[in-house]
């Protein structure tokens, strides 16, 4: 196993550290490594769709950035 040394900001790594000590997470490297983990699968995922598919429209694009901006979809169908 490599390791990496990181830096985080003060508060981001104090929640991190109190979810550790509440038992919440197993541990800080290991919440973070399934977090890279999850975000590497992710982005080979758009990758592929990216390949099948060409990249983004403008206003598809417009419309993801909104999305992740807001942070969760709203929960309706637009289908």
């Amino acid at each position: 196993m490599a390791r990496l040394n990181i830096t985080l900001p003060d508060e981001l790594a104090a929640a991190l550290q109190g979810l550790a000590e509440e038992k919440k997470i197993a541990s800080v490297s290991g919440f973070l490594a399934d977090g890279a983990r999850l975000k590497l699968a992710l982005l080979r995922d758009a990758s592929t769709i990216d390949d099948l598919f060409g990249p983004p429209s403008p206003d598809e694009q417009a419309m993801v950035d909104r999305l992740v901006e807001r942070g969760a979809p709203d929960r309706r169908d637009v289908a």
